[in-house]
């Protein structure tokens, strides 16, 4: 199954759902129609027959994403929205990303700046060749990056994230591993098959265990411990009605693997 828009494209290749950012000559940079392409994107890759894991990347090897695309009006300003207009596209998105049943990898295929590292941070898991570079530089052009803070919250360190935001500096994909960013660095040769071994271990396990605890991360997150354990225990005896829970007990305790019905 392929549908294309003019600038994102989706392609499910089996228990993958492939959506690309298709703008390499200006360095896969989101405006807010790109945005909401993606936003539609992965609304859609979640409902398709079959689809265990989404797969994110940018067209072409130089770059993932560079950010949004500044483009001040004429007030000088990049950033203003329409009247009456609260929700900012890039705030929609990070809500379609989070509120995702199906678990996202970032496929980081070059350069991630700015919105491209809150769009890595945005997703579960993180493959990155190892030419690409990264940063989060909008101080430098008198700016803080600020729609993408709450994902880079959730992913670095407080001071390593201050660092990368206050000295507003590029970094490489070694780096990228060290702060966490992302999972893994490989050659541009070994890109493809470490992203297919990660859609692997996905695909062996529960996916109905998958969604819920995807879900529960996202939730949890932003709850205090008292409250993240009254969810805890809220959800686990619903999960464990399932029939994807009947079928992995059954399966353990026969010793072989499971056949996961996904209800």
């Amino acid at each position: 199954m392929t549908t294309e828009s003019s600038q994102v494209q989706v392609l499910q290749q089996g228990v993958v759902c492939r959506i690309t950012i298709d703008r390499e000559a200006e360095h896969n940079t989101m405006t807010d129609a790109v945005m909401a392409d993606l936003q539609r994107a992965f609304q859609a890759a979640e409902h398709m027959p079959g689809v265990r894991a989404i797969v994110l990347t940018g067209a072409g090897q130089q770059t993932f994403c560079a950010g949004g695309k500044l483009k001040p009006t004429a007030d000088g300003s990049p950033f203003a929205l329409e009247p009456g207009r609260f929700d900012h596209p890039v705030a929609e998105l990070f809500r379609a990303m989070d509120r995702c049943n199906v678990p996202i990898i970032a496929r980081v295929n070059g350069g991630a700046f700015g919105g491209g590292v809150g769009l890595v941070c945005a997703c579960d898991f993180a493959v990155a060749v190892d030419t690409a570079k990264f940063g989060t530089t909008e101080a430098r052009v008198g700016v803080f990056p600020m729609m993408i803070l709450p994902l880079l919250m959730r992913v670095i360190s407080r001071r390593k994230l201050q660092e990368m935001c206050f000295f507003a500096e590029r970094f490489d994909a070694h780096e990228a591993c060290r702060l966490e960013i992302v999972n893994q660095v490989v050659s541009a040769d070994n890109l493809d098959p470490a992203v297919d071994a990660l859609v692997a271990k996905l695909v062996a396990n529960s996916p109905v265990a998958l969604r819920m605890g995807r879900r529960a991360f996202a939730a949890m997150s932003d709850l205090s411990l008292n409250d993240a354990l009254n969810l805890a225990q809220t959800i686990l005896p619903i999960m464990s009605q399932s029939e994807d829970t009947k079928e992995g007990m059954q399966a353990f305790a026969q010793r072989r693997a499971p056949q996961w019905p996904n209800r």
